[in-house]
């Protein structure tokens, strides 16, 4: 979430299948498919957090468990209001975004980005791979970026997961998973390669 952190007195929802949370999740869905034209099918809230606003309004961020029309399953992550008005609640959703759950801290989640030939994405992905053979001595020739997430520590810092195809001096063509940190201090953003590794093929 790009305006909250984890310091906002946010508070983790202890059972996440209580009907309200549920309901909460679905309203979501059905809000996503109607604006996109899609069917996502509502599964289940998986963890949750909520931050009290006002006396009468409340932010929550529910990470769902959804399946597209192809069954696959997909994690999003969704923001949502809920206002009472009158003895009526009025939901608005703020943020439907796909990506997955940090495996260390659940709070982070780490979004997807669609458009994997966003000019950023390619600099982050073109980054690691010079920065890799700079301190490598290696010599691999970026092809494509498969795949990019972000996560964000704090206002000022990101951090990319990036999957992409390099090429190495004996002309074969491997996957490489990189995580590239991204601070942003004017005038510039500076970047740091934290690992670079080569995704072993599955048998």
């Amino acid at each position: 979430m790009s305006s909250d952190s984890k310091n906002d007195k946010w508070i983790q929802i202890p059972d996440t299948k209580t009907p309200c949370v549920i309901d909460l999740g679905k309203y979501a869905v059905d809000d996503y498919n109607k604006a996109h034209k899609d069917n996502l099918v509502f599964k289940k809230v998986i963890i949750g957090w909520y931050l009290e606003i006002d006396y009468d309004k409340t932010k929550l961020r529910l990470i769902i468990e959804v399946v597209n029309s192809k069954g696959e399953v997909i994690i999003y992550e969704v923001v949502i209001v809920v206002d009472d008005k009158d003895g009526k609640k009025v939901k608005t959703p703020i943020s439907f975004i796909p990506g997955y759950i940090d495996e260390v801290d659940p709070w982070l989640f780490w979004f997807r980005i669609i458009d994997i030939n966003d000019p950023h994405v390619q600099q982050i992905a073109k980054f690691a791979v010079e920065k890799h053979n700079q301190d490598n001595n290696d010599s691999l020739v970026y092809i494509s970026t498969i795949v990019c997430w972000y996560r964000l520590l704090s206002p000022i810092l990101k951090q990319y997961k990036v999957y992409l195809k390099a090429k190495d001096c004996l002309g074969r063509v491997r996957d490489y998973e990189a995580l590239v940190e991204e601070e942003k201090k004017l005038p510039n953003a500076i970047l740091k390669l934290i690992y670079f590794k080569v995704i072993p093929k599955k048998c």
